[in-house]
């Protein structure tokens, strides 16, 4: 036989609950109603607004019996902010003749905390765009919007913005927002808004440009003259303007008798120089006029201007030009042998070398030229140049050339020229200059063998990674 024992007639207890999953980011919330431990059966759980009674969005399960001989039944309301529209929200639990209410609490809000991060100086200068990021932290319920304000004025494009997510266990949200424009507009000193509406709050965070860092130093303008060969053998040169501290959207231009020259600006590898580059026939160059780069920006009181012209040397000594073969030892022991042009006794400084095989012309990472240095006791100066050959080309006849530039020169250039036929003891010796044999040999011999230290130093430590 099975007893059933009911409980005494005991009136419901209604409780509200939330549901763990929030759906406020789409507009509507979860209530959940319990009548607990009434007894007899017979409850019914219904809800209303205010005192109209609502049936969209309702789920009702039936009562369940529990051991204790008293009876548990459950309702579900899902509702949509609009629907609720601020109102209050009952649940009402009818037991008997008895009616029982409870009011859903109001739901707990967080308003969300801001803060906007913007792209790197440097990265906004060299891939001409930044990116502002807004982050929107710690927030509940999750349904928010995001506008973004330019000067006060709304922005439609570039704006890139995430749902809520939450990132710990505290129930609250998070959310980012980024605005991509170009460097110009954020240069251009505009202020960018972050505005969040969240439960008819709304919070704002600006940014703005801060002073560029370049400015505390103003721009320097450093102005190179054109190279060497293009000014002696070429019908046009390059100036080249350098603009080192120079702040994002500086404009550059050049001048010659005040008419404004074609240039173009480039930005470099290191973000704060720019370089302005501008071609001019060699005779305006030659003429002695003074060119001028003009550096403008926003930021500075006044353009600042650089000024270069061509100035005629009054000390003019031509160079002396000696290729010096290698040892004969070299010739037949090594792979390669090395070619030395040995330039001396010019004045002024600026020189070129460079070599030439059957008339072509050597690539310059075959040779290296040392920095051009002033002789001992004198106002003259001198250079050396080396050329690693094949020791098979060597062999082949073919003739290897070194070409000297330099303005004291009658036809501004020189050349040299040797092949393995050349005798050997005319080109060791070296012309114009017997008196200053040995010291000049010391000094060169000094060179090369510091030159070939280096490459077997080079070498041992590529055979000693190879083993």
């Amino acid at each position: 036989m099975v007893t059933v024992t009911s409980a005494a007639d005991s009136a419901p207890s209604p409780f509200i609950l939330f549901t763990c999953e929030d759906h406020g980011s789409s507009g509507s919330f979860t209530y959940g109603c319990l009548a607990l431990g009434y007894s007899p059966a017979g409850a019914s759980v219904s809800w209303k607004k205010d005192d109209k009674q609502l049936t969209s969005g309702v789920k009702e399960y039936p009562a369940v019996f529990n051991k204790l001989g008293t009876y548990t039944r459950s309702s579900e309301l899902t509702i949509t902010e609009a629907q609720a529209g601020g109102s209050d929200i009952f649940c009402v639990v009818q037991h008997g003749q008895q009616e029982y209410q409870v009011k859903v609490p109001d739901r707990e809000v967080h308003h969300p905390t801001l803060a906007i991060t913007i792209t790197a100086l440097e990265e906004i200068k060299r891939s001409r765009k930044a990116t502002a990021v807004c982050l929107v932290n710690d927030f509940t319920p999750a349904k928010f919007t995001v506008n973004w304000l330019k000067d006060g004025e709304p922005l439609h494009s570039g704006i890139v913005t995430s749902p809520a997510f939450q990132v710990n266990g505290n129930g609250n949200f998070s959310a980012t927002s980024q605005l991509t424009f170009s460097a110009a507009e954020w240069f251009g000193g505009s202020v960018y808004t972050c505005q969040v509406n969240h439960e008819k709050d709304l919070i704002s965070q600006n940014i703005s440009r801060s002073p560029d860092p370049n400015l505390c130093d103003e721009p320097k303008i450093t102005i190179l003259p054109p190279p060497v060969e293009q000014e002696l053998m070429e019908m046009t040169v390059t100036l080249t303007c350098r603009v080192s501290n120079a702040p994002y959207g500086i404009t550059v231009s050049w001048n010659h008798k005040k008419e404004h020259l074609a240039s173009e600006i480039q930005p470099t590898e290191h973000g704060d120089i720019v370089e302005s580059k501008v071609n001019i026939s060699t005779r305006d160059w030659l003429s002695g006029d003074y060119f001028e780069c003009v550096v403008s920006h926003d930021d500075l009181p006044s353009p600042k201007t650089g000024r270069i012209n061509w100035k005629k040397a009054q000390h003019l000594l031509a160079p002396s030009v000696s290729v010096l073969l290698p040892p004969t030892e070299e010739i037949s022991a090594h792979k390669t042998i090395t070619l030395t042009c040995f330039v001396r006794g010019f004045s002024p400084r600026r020189v070129f070398v460079t070599w030439t095989v059957d008339d072509k012309r050597v690539h310059w990472s075959k040779y290296r030229n040392t920095e051009v240095e002033a002789e001992n006791g004198n106002d003259t100066f001198f250079t050396y140049s080396l050329l690693s050959v094949g020791a098979e080309q060597w062999a082949s006849g073919a003739s290897f050339s070194c070409l000297v530039g330099h303005e004291a020169l009658p036809m501004k250039t020189i050349v040299r020229t040797v092949n393995k036929s050349s005798d050997y003891a005319d080109n060791v010796r070296l012309e114009d200059y017997e008196e200053d044999r040995d010291n000049i040999w010391t000094t060169a011999s000094t060179f090369i063998i510091l030159f070939f230290l280096s490459i077997s130093y080079g070498a041992a430590v590529t055979l000693v990674k190879v083993k």
